[in-house]
This record gives structure tokens, sequence and C-alpha cells, in this order.
């Protein structure tokens, strides 16, 4: 991935959380006009702070609509967001016009559906970029970030690598947790921080005994990396350290960091590494 030349107008639709509001930010400091669509109940407030517009999930036609009288043709997906049935949506008219796409792509896992909303928006003329093209200071740097990592891991990261890309045929998580060459526990639905905490408790009743365990995050092979990049922040590193892992494995240059340097902090003060590696071929 490449950032793309600065400048110009941009339109974030923004999930929940703080990535929308730091990926903002980095975009206007590299000359990018922005303007936020926010998911009604979903995204964060503070997206007001920037030029704006609230939607519910289902109002396609509303969000083209806020964007064509903006003259606005790039759009970037950020921010998180829980898969929703179709009896979630409470479409408008340029929903209902959409309805065969829309249940086409409910139809299969999370990577079909992000892939089927960037081919309804690349139909409607629009340019569907990464927040790597934006903010490429939030992805995982190369190397260390944070203490060192160990050599006596290399096995288990070389495992854990395969594993997730094995497991990208199934379309299911991007994060798991090896200890000894063997899964402690896997990303589903749930989420990194729920898979975390699950492994906390699984150390809690003696199922987890193996001293340390490694957490690997990597976007599954395939994916389209224009949206749903795998991301960590200061919860994941708290998971972490509840689980008494002894440290984290990103895919550097495709994992996103709410802060690099903040997180990298709090992994020495917590006494775990953060590493950044190449993914394999």
């Amino acid at each position: 991935m490449s950032a793309s030349a600065p400048g110009g107008k941009v339109a974030l639709i923004c999930g929940g959380g703080a990535f929308p509001l730091v990926a903002a930010r980095a975009a206007q400091t590299r000359g990018e006009q922005v303007f936020l669509l926010g998911l009604r109940g979903i995204a964060d407030t503070g997206i007001e702070s920037f030029p704006h517009a609230w939607v519910g999930i289902g109002q396609l036609g509303r969000a083209i609509a806020e964007f064509s009288a903006r003259e606005i043709k790039k759009v970037c997906f950020i921010g998180g967001l829980k898969r929703p049935e179709f009896s979630d949506l409470r479409l408008d008219w340029g929903g209902i016009k959409r309805i065969p796409d829309i249940v086409k792509f409910l139809r299969g896992g999370d990577d079909h559906a992000l892939k089927g909303v960037i081919k309804l928006f690349e139909r409607e003329g629009f340019e569907v970029v990464g927040v790597d093209a934006l903010a490429p200071d939030l992805l995982a740097a190369p190397g260390d970030m944070a203490g060192k990592f160990p050599a006596d891991l290399t096995a288990d990261l070389a495992f854990a690598q395969k594993f997730l890309a094995d497991l990208s045929a199934y379309d299911c998580g991007q994060a798991v947790v090896v200890a000894n060459s063997r899964v402690i526990a896997m990303e589903a639905v749930e989420g990194t921080d729920s898979m975390l905490a699950r492994v906390a408790h699984l150390r809690e009743i003696g199922r987890f005994r193996a001293k340390g365990g490694l957490l690997v995050k990597a976007p599954k092979r395939g994916q389209d990396l224009r949206v749903d990049l795998p991301a960590i922040g200061p919860e994941t590193l708290r998971g972490a350290e509840a689980a008494a892992l002894r440290g984290i494995a990103v895919a550097s240059g495709r994992v996103l960091m709410l802060d690099r340097a903040g997180l990298a902090a709090q992994a020495r003060r917590a006494g775990l590494f953060l590493h950044g590696f190449a993914e394999q071929p």
C-alpha cells in the first residue's frame, strides 16, 4: 500500500471508536479537505468538530446526496462497525432501490460484505480509498516498536501467520493467541478485546498455563485493504497484559495503530514487546 498524493476533498464514513477522529486530523494535516459522515448511534459525537452530517446505517440515498452536494468523489471507511442484519437496516429510498445488492453482499462473511459495499459506492462513481492513503502514520511500523521480539518466539510467530493465512478462506477473524505452536484462542465475531478477555479467563480457571503467549494480528489473505484493516489500541494492550501474554506482533504497514508512540510507551510500561513483522508471501 502507498499513500496517495494529498489534497482534495474526501469523505470519511465513520464507524465507532477514536480512529475516525485521529484519521480526520491526520488527513487535514496532509492537506485534505475532510467531511465526516457519522453513522447514527455508532460514530463518536466528536465528529461534530469537523464538517459533518449524520445518517442511519441504511440511508444510502442520503449519504450519496450529502457527498454529491459537496462535490466529493473520494470516500474512506474508518472505525468499528458491528455487522448489521438486514432487519436492522432502516433503508431510505436510495437503499430500497439497491435491496438486491444489499441482500447479496450480506450473504457471506464480513470480507464479502465489505467488498459488496465498496462495489456499491464505486458503481455510483466514487473512488474508495484506504485510510493508509490519508494517514499512513497510523500504520504499524516494521521491526521492534517496544521491547525486543524474543528469538524463542520465532516459531510461534511463523505458526500464527500460517494459521491466519489458512483461516482466511473462511472469512473469519484477523487475530490469534498462540503459545508453544498451539492455538489458545482465535478471533471470530466477538473481536480482539473479547478474545483476550477469554484468554485471561482461561488462565484464571487453569486451562491455559503456558508461560507467556503471543497475540498476532494480520489482515486476511485476499482482503481488500481499503476497508476493515485490523487495528490495535490501548484496550488491546490492556487485554494482552491481563492475559499475561509476552507481547504483540502485527503485520507492518497493514495494521492500524491508534497512537504508535503512545502504544509503544504503554507496552513498555506493561512489560510487553510490540513488533511489526513482514508478512509471508
